[in-house]
């Protein structure tokens, strides 16, 4: 996002950030003090490198261009940044991988796990235009190519997405599974969601001991349901599948909407209850909870943000759209959620458009919305049902 784009949405930010302080500045006196000597407030141990951490470190250290040292220690602190909710070991894998990728010896996987760190940052752009040089010399990497398909899949790109997909399909073996997957979201973007929803029944899910693969097959059949206006049945693969992977964000994320969506807050609200939230999380549980809670949760989401514009990152735009939208400042949350779009074209980021254009009664927005809809065939029984309340409002 650059430009007059960017200028918007950070001073749209801004405003939600001052008026979430000044909202938590009200219970200040109120704020909980301890009196117990040995109560914790923060466990700031559990975010320090481990002995195996420590020892990939050493190991980097000593050899900061050694390929294998290098990619261990990302990947060391990929996982870890997934395991703890903590974006700083995000921060960590790129610091020690931005040395190494612009070299002409850069390895593919330290290029692909370098894309991995920008797609967290939102910067898909370049995420895609480095998995595309990955390609080019190595294009039968299945695991740069499903990446890619992903990538593109969130930005809404669906034919792109479709060669990707097609490409793993005929490479075999267990990207088949993936590429089915994925080809069942483009047909599902592409007016034939039926067509999508066949082709995952006609081949059977991953086994269990595969858990990584199961989850996200499980997340798009969920997915799929959810879409056709069968919300039971997609919470149950939706549930299925973050049993598989707990620490997975991005599915307690989908599954916390679909409870919302189905008028569920408080079961929402206990599976948003968790240690360290990442800002996902943080204003979904904002928007199901109350009272002081609902306060600091939701000063922590914009400082949060406000930290992101501080450093110049790219804006989690979909996030301070749903803190704007539940603050009830509909042009702000509209202004985000617009943002947002141009850059990814999720379910949730579709919804939360449709959502942001009828609080704001914009009657532009939700027309442009219906005509991207009607040009790509995407089909969503709630965003529809949002859409045709605002029409007949």
């Amino acid at each position: 996002m650059r430009g007059p784009a960017r200028r918007v949405v950070v001073l749209t930010l801004l405003t939600a950030i001052a008026a979430a302080a000044a909202e938590t500045a009200v219970a200040a006196a109120d704020r909980f003090v301890p009196t117990d000597p040995h109560f914790i407030v923060a466990n700031v141990r559990q975010a320090e490198p481990d002995a195996a951490l420590r020892a990939l470190i050493e190991r980097w250290r000593a050899a900061p261009t050694d390929e294998a040292a290098s990619v261990a220690l990302a990947e060391g602190f990929l996982e870890r940044a997934r395991r703890l909710r903590e974006p700083m070991f995000v921060g960590r894998a790129e610091a020690v991988l931005a040395a190494v990728v612009s070299r002409a010896s850069a390895s593919t996987t330290q290029q692909r796990l370098y894309a991995e760190t920008l797609q967290y940052r939102h910067n898909f752009s370049a995420a895609e235009a480095l998995l595309g040089m990955v390609l080019r010399s190595a294009p039968a990497d299945a695991a740069a190519r499903a990446q890619r398909a992903s990538l593109r899949l969130v930005r809404g790109d669906f034919d792109g997405a479709r060669a990707d997909c097609a490409h793993l399909l005929a490479g075999g073996g267990e990207g088949q599974a993936i590429a089915l997957a994925c080809l069942a979201q483009v047909h599902a973007a592409s007016n034939r969601l039926d067509q999508g929803r066949a082709m995952l029944a006609a081949y059977p899910a991953p086994p269990a001991r595969e858990a990584a693969l199961r989850a996200y097959w499980l997340t798009v059949r969920g997915e799929l349901f959810e879409r056709a206006g069968e919300p039971d049945r997609a919470i149950a693969d939706y549930g299925a599948a973050l049993a598989l992977e707990p620490q997975n964000d991005s599915i307690r994320a989908t599954l916390a909407d679909a409870l919302l969506a189905r008028g569920e807050p408080h079961d929402a609200r206990e599976l948003l209850n968790i240690e360290r939230p990442g800002l996902a999380l943080l204003v979904r549980r904002a928007a199901c909870t109350s009272g002081a809670e609902r306060e600091t949760l939701r000063a922590q989401a914009a400082a949060w943000l406000a930290l992101e514009v501080a450093r110049g990152d790219s804006i989690h735009a979909r996030e301070a759209a749903l803190l704007a939208l539940d603050g009830g400042d509909a042009v702000a949350a509209l202004t985000s959620a617009q943002a947002n779009f141009r850059v990814q074209k999720e379910l949730a980021d579709v919804r939360l458009l449709a959502r942001a254009a009828m609080a704001a009664h914009d009657r532009r927005a939700r027309q442009q919305l219906v005509e991207w809809l009607r040009s790509t065939g995407y089909r969503d029984a709630v965003t529809e049902k949002i859409l045709d309340a605002a029409a007949s409002g």
